[in-house]
């Protein structure tokens, strides 16, 4: 689309921005707004992804559309219109796991907008608040309004986003850094509650507390049904190569695939899969096995799906394993600092840490990051910062470093990720359970032994329970959840989802009834008295289920606690007996 295209397109909603600013600025803001929105369609509407890592494609080429549920329902919600999803509420959040396609979603209803005329779209990548030395609204005003001259002054943004025009797109709460996470989060309710009357959709993946923000209706990214793996399939291949789309849908169809195909329900996994297939045909047992063959194919095929894919040079002379030990060691480092987005200056601080630690890893940091970027294609370049194609690459590398940690330096790092976990309900930290998950699937004998074992230990009755607040059983229940979610792959986490789901079901519930009964038909009357209440159907709810949850949970822990260790003993036992046998 051009400049007028688009000016034709917001005409309506412009003409009421600029009639509260005065005729000698209209002129002049209206061409940098439409000169903003050329910039944003085109940013949005032409995308590399991991199929696609050399050139841009147009979302039309590649995406299949999403659905999303609501709540506990059932019924799927199709993401085709912004107009549609946001008619009759303002504030939505998009909930969805690792690879399950929101940021892609917040591209499609942002272009979306343009085709329906529907309001104008504003997109704020909220990993880029880590690195900026101000709150959410300095950034909106400054680097958007200001810096793109949109609007020239603090009093004249405020009277255009007073003008109910606008829509936001605020991406990625769960990379925001636990330093500013709180202040952030404070930022976004106070945001939306100084503009009320502009739309707002705002991601993240689960169990960041996004779910609690008292004025969104929270909404979870479907996985893909039988049907869509198949059109996905189709429209990630070029049209020539259909032979090679009908093979990979018979593969995924495959009876004995069956119990993995859940897998092949998330889309990044599902586009996996497609990269790697001509190395690799089965479907991986584990998402692990997932990383680890894109790895494998992006050293050694790059460029493109099709059978011409090329292999490029390397440029730093280092070996595959070299290459995959310096990403292992950046996305260690870097994960555990909240860091997504990597400055060209932090990445080769960086790797000028990882040569002085390890001498065998002899490398030019310019050649190095050229061969990540071009030859193998495991970094992407956004404008003059570097990121990984996916976050999930940097949970894998970083879960693959410590698997292969020696037993001393391992047992120090599992004792830090246990004391950060349990301190989760008490910092705001960017989501880890997919880094969890895959540290599980490659290191299981070893979280059990130093992360799950020295938890569990610590219950041996239900006793004190009795002896705890409300506020202190409530702590006991979140530290529970915490672990038992952090490592659903090893634990039996089912319970704990199931009393999970009817305490949301019931505070939501219970605040609904309050509203009535205070006759406060608005939100922002409601918000005024929302912490009291809050406070004090947490204290009901906490007493007459949360309680009683526990004192029939703890007992299934405690025989949990002794099927793991056991199951070490067993494994340690018959490894004995292996190595017994030679001599």
């Amino acid at each position: 689309m051009n400049t007028k295209e688009i000016s034709q397109i917001f005409k309506g909603p412009l003409d009421k921005i600029l009639g509260l600013v005065g005729d000698e600025l209209n002129q002049s803001l209206s061409n940098r707004i439409l000169e903003y929105q050329v910039e944003e369609y085109k940013r949005n509407f032409w995308s590399k992804t991991i199929l696609h890592r050399s050139t841009p494609k147009s979302l039309n080429e590649f995406y299949e559309p999403l659905y999303l549920i609501q709540g506990q329902g059932s019924t799927r919600i199709p993401t085709k219109s912004a107009k549609n999803l946001l008619k009759n509420r303002n504030y939505i959040t998009l909930i969805g796991n690792a690879g399950s396609g929101k940021s892609t979603i917040i591209k499609y209803l942002l272009t979306n907008c343009f085709k329906e005329r529907y309001k104008i779209p504003i997109k704020v990548e909220l990993r880029y608040l880590n690195e900026y030395e101000g709150r959410l609204s300095d950034y909106i005003y400054k680097e958007i309004f200001q810096f793109q001259k949109l609007g020239l002054t603090n009093t004249i943004i405020d009277r255009m986003l007073g003008s109910k025009e606008f829509i936001f797109f605020l991406d990625g709460y769960d990379e925001i850094s636990s330093k500013i996470k709180e202040g952030t989060t404070k930022d976004i309710d106070s945001f939306v509650k100084k503009f009320p009357n502009n739309k707002y959709v705002l991601t993240s993946r689960p169990h960041t507390h996004i779910e609690t923000l008292p004025l969104f209706e929270n909404f979870y990214v479907s996985e893909l049904k039988e049907e869509e793996i198949a059109s996905f399939v189709k429209k990630q291949i070029p049209s020539q190569e259909n032979e090679l789309a009908d093979k990979i849908i018979e593969a995924v169809n495959k009876k004995e695939n069956e119990s993995y195909r859940e897998f092949l329900s998330n889309p990044l996994l599902l586009s996996m899969f497609i990269l790697t297939f001509q190395s690799y045909s089965d479907v991986p047992q584990k998402r692990s096995d997932f990383y680890d063959q894109v790895f494998d194919t992006l050293y050694s095929i790059h460029d493109s799906v099709s059978k011409l894919a090329f292999v490029r040079e390397k440029m730093c002379g280092l070996s595959k394993e070299q290459f995959e030990e310096v990403l292992q060691l950046f996305s260690f480092l870097s994960f555990f600092e909240e860091k997504f987005i990597f400055p060209n200056n932090y990445l080769t601080d960086k790797l000028d840490l990882i040569k002085s630690k390890k001498n065998n890893l002899k490398f030019d940091n310019t050649k190095i990051i050229n061969d990540l970027q071009i030859a193998i294609g495991i970094l992407n370049k956004e404008g003059i910062d570097y990121t990984f194609p996916h976050r999930s690459l940097q949970e894998y590398f970083a879960a693959s470093y410590i698997s292969k940690l020696d037993d001393i330096n391992k047992k120090e790092v599992y004792r830090k990720i246990l004391s950060s976990i349990l301190d989760g309900h008490k910092i705001l930290r960017s989501s880890r359970e997919h880094f969890y998950l895959l540290l599980s699937e490659l290191d299981q004998k070893k979280v059990i032994e130093y992360i799950l074992l020295p938890f569990l230990e610590k219950y041996e009755s239900v006793n004190y329970l009795d002896k705890l607040d409300h506020e202190e059983i409530l702590s006991e229940y979140v530290n529970i959840n915490l672990v038992y979610t952090a490592f659903s792959y090893i634990l039996n986490s089912n319970d704990i989802r199931l009393i999970t789901n009817e305490i949301e079901f019931e505070f939501h519930e219970r605040i609904e009834m309050k509203k009535q009964e205070l006759n406060l038909n608005t939100e922002e009357l409601f918000e005024e008295k929302y912490e009291f209440h809050r406070e004090q159907i947490v204290k009901v709810i906490t007493e007459s289920k949360v309680k009683s949850f526990l004192k029939s949970f703890i007992p299934k822990m405690i025989i949990e606690g002794k099927n793991l260790e056991q199951y070490l003993k067993d494994q340690h036992s018959s490894d004995t007996d292996i190595i017994d046998m030679i001599r």
